[in-house]
């Protein structure tokens, strides 16, 4: 694929993340879920898309499939080095670490937070004291 071909598709996957987003603020599940299936047709694993699927799993109460789409979403972002995408896998671990608890699984809720603290430490190259 062409940088110019490429382009073109990161900016049709940005506007259909938008809205998708949109359209679950709205209130349209489905239509919000088409969108995102769609993303995921195009680029396979798209972290944003997963991680959108995960929301709408917990709008409608579905923690199984929530903590499913929130690890594949972490999963794309593991290995990346820039501030902004740890700092995406941060959050999206503390999310998930919520979702373990709901599951009466602290012990693995417990094992997201502290990968969270360590991404946290490392993005912000600061010694951390306990």
């Amino acid at each position: 694929m062409t940088n110019e071909a490429n382009s073109i598709l990161l900016e049709k996957i940005a506007a259909q993340i938008q809205q998708a987003l949109l359209l679950a603020e709205q209130g349209d599940l489905m239509g919000s879920e088409a969108l995102y299936l769609e993303v995921l047709e195009q680029e396979p694993g798209h972290p944003q898309a997963l991680y959108g699927l995960a929301q709408l799993a917990g709008a409608i109460d579905d923690q199984e499939v929530k903590e499913v789409l929130l690890s594949q979403a972490i999963e794309q972002l593991v290995d990346k080095t820039s501030p902004e995408q740890k700092s995406l896998e941060a959050l999206w671990l503390t999310e998930l670490a919520e979702v373990l608890f709901k599951l009466n699984r602290p012990t693995d809720a417990m094992y997201c937070l502290r990968q969270c603290e360590s991404l946290i430490v490392e993005n912000l190259k600061v010694p951390f004291e306990s």
